[in-house]
């Protein structure tokens, strides 16, 4: 298989990725009125690490040299991956709007891009400098309903600081990712990441649970967390893995601002909502800059593997 059938199938992992994140908002703003922050995400991982378990356990020996080898960037990628990037945004909507959530959350795959660059000395094409602003452009379109002249109405508060500090969390995963050694199995590596993110998440969990007692749940707020912890958690994160290792981190970080647009296409779908023409042009737009993006020449590829391949000492 070579490389172009190889990045054509990682584009299809992402577009099924952010198709499966988009839902986690949607689900975590229908229970955040049952569920805390806190429990929720330790709800949501531990589900997650249960399924991952059974698959991962019998081949944790012989992937056990790997994963020393690696642990500092494993305990690193499950800290700021698992245990705080969807727990701040879980945390934030608790005090901060959905649209400023949205919107805010459109700052991280410029952090990807940025960080790439210091980090990885990474240089960006100016394609994918004008495909990353047209999809985040399409992005607020869609978010702003057509207007983006009210973005002028945004008001900073302190929960959109923790949106903010889920975005670069999530950046640092993502750039993270790129420097882990092939060959641990992806089970395996998942199942460390759950198991770090969880460790982080028990204190706050049991602190909040003594505050505001164990949630009761009906069926349906069961059904969604189960849900949450399997399609989004365990699912998409693998496809997510394996995308960023065939493609890397520019290519993919254009993808994210998929997310407020399906988003939107599943509230017109499940909720009734009404389709305008801001939904198909920002679509349109959020597309074009992912082609844009993603079109780089074969020099440019060639130079940031080069800047990603490790150096010998």
């Amino acid at each position: 298989m070579n490389n172009a059938t190889n990045n054509k199938a990682a584009y299809g992992l992402l577009v099924l990725t952010m198709l499966m994140w988009s839902t986690n908002f949607i689900i975590a703003r229908a229970l955040h009125g049952q569920i805390g922050p806190f429990t929720l995400a330790f709800a949501r991982w531990g589900i997650a690490l249960c399924c991952v378990l059974p698959f991962a356990l019998p081949r944790l020996r012989r992937n056990w040299g790997k994963l020393r080898q690696q642990w500092p960037l494993l305990l690193t990628l499950g800290l700021f991956g698992i245990g705080l990037t969807n727990t701040l945004v879980y945390w934030a909507v608790q005090t901060t709007t959905a649209t400023n959530a949205v919107i805010l959350n459109s700052a991280t795959p410029v952090m990807v891009l940025l960080l790439g660059s210091l980090y990885f000395r990474q240089r960006l094409s100016n394609r994918q400098w004008l495909g990353m602003t047209l999809a985040l452009c399409g992005a607020l379109l869609i978010v702003l309903k057509g207007n983006l002249l009210a973005i002028g109405r945004f008001h900073f508060g302190g929960g959109d600081l923790l949106v903010l500090a889920g975005g670069l969390c999530w950046a640092i995963y993502t750039l993270g990712l790129r420097k882990l050694k092939p060959g641990i199995d992806a089970m395996v590596q998942m199942a460390v990441l759950l198991l770090v993110g969880e460790a982080l998440l028990l204190p706050l969990f049991a602190m909040e649970a003594a505050q505001r007692g164990l949630p009761t749940l009906d069926g349906a707020a069961w059904a969604s967390l189960i849900y949450l912890g399997v399609l989004p958690s365990v699912v998409a994160y693998l496809l997510y893995n394996r995308a960023i290792a065939a493609v890397g981190t520019a290519k993919a970080a254009s993808f994210l601002y998929l997310m407020p647009a399906f988003g939107a296409l599943q509230s017109i779908a499940l909720l009734g909502e009404e389709l305008h023409w801001y939904h198909a042009a920002g679509l349109a737009a959020i597309f074009g800059g992912i082609a844009l993006s993603s079109l780089t020449r074969a020099g440019a590829e060639r130079g940031m593997k080069r800047a990603l391949r490790p150096q010998k000492s």
